[in-house]
């Protein structure tokens, strides 16, 4: 499996991010990509829509929606991108997932972060993607960072590969290994594969740090986590791909290993601790 990452710099104009994910998803096509990951709200981009929900509507959305469709159908490529999701009378934080087979899948952030409170809705399910490639979760950036319980899940239900979509920015509180760590962690702790894109450049005066990449484990050496593009998690615009194998991981504590059969993780005995009083 071919997937590439886009560290993605968001202008404050929507129609110029969609013409500029359209120019990634050719490359990502002109180099054999299966799936191609962009950023959270990366068409409106992260704080330009945080300080300006208006910017955008359900129509521009569509807009960007019917492009990666017809790519997805013509290419067989899978388009993932954040972008809000307006239903009724709500807007989520979603990542929009345009299939090969026409379909559209639909992530909604479930936990959101800081100012989003003031805009979004929370989102309460997670999104398992059935694939030629194996099975895909899907997170976003808050997601990832602090609910390990959301990946942990996707594991136990057989996915090897999870989706994370960012806006990490780089400062006081977070410099930039902050989601580095945060990845190797996950990858480390389940033995799969994470393919992360992050938002770079500034808005609204705040730098984000990039550093989109896949990441994941060798089974051969039974290396717990290797890099298999942008190492060196670099913050410069551009799309980085990397060729994974999803059957080859290290999910050990989930479907046994050389010294036992019987899988670590015991889901039973966590849900009996929540019991207690």
């Amino acid at each position: 499996m071919r997937i590439s990452v886009v560290n993605f710099k968001s202008q404050k104009d929507v129609i110029k991010n969609i013409a500029l994910m359209k120019d990634y998803i050719e490359k990502a096509v002109d180099s054999g990509t299966d799936f191609v990951v962009f950023p959270e709200l990366c068409i409106t981009g992260y704080y330009y829509f945080l300080s300006d929900p208006k910017m955008i509507n359900e129509e521009l959305v569509a807009q960007a929606v019917s492009m990666c469709q017809k790519i997805s159908c013509k290419q067989h490529i899978y388009i993932c991108f954040g972008a809000p999701y307006y239903e009724a009378d709500l807007i989520y934080n979603a990542a929009f997932i345009t299939c090969p087979d026409n379909t559209v899948k639909i992530y909604k952030k479930i936990h959101i972060c800081g100012y989003e409170h003031q805009i979004f809705s929370k989102g309460r399910k997670p999104l398992i993607l059935d694939t030629e490639y194996g099975k895909i979760g899907f997170g976003i950036c808050y997601d990832t960072i602090r609910f390990p319980e959301l990946i942990r899940y996707y594991c136990y239900k057989g996915v090897n590969l999870y989706v994370n979509l960012s806006a990490v920015t780089e400062d006081a509180q977070c410099d930039a290994c902050y989601l580095k760590r945060v990845i190797e962690y996950h990858v480390l702790s389940n033995g799969i594969y994470i393919a992360s894109s992050n938002v770079c450049g500034i808005q609204n005066g705040d730098k984000f740090s990039g550093g989109s990449c896949v990441a994941g484990p060798v089974r051969k050496t039974e290396k717990p986590i290797h890099y298999y593009c942008n190492e060196e998690l670099s913050q410069e615009p551009g799309i980085f791909t990397a060729e994974i194998k999803t059957e080859e991981n290290l999910r050990m504590i989930f479907d046994g290993n050389r010294f036992s059969p019987i899988p670590d993780f015991d889901m039973n005995l966590y849900y009996s601790w929540y019991q207690e009083r």
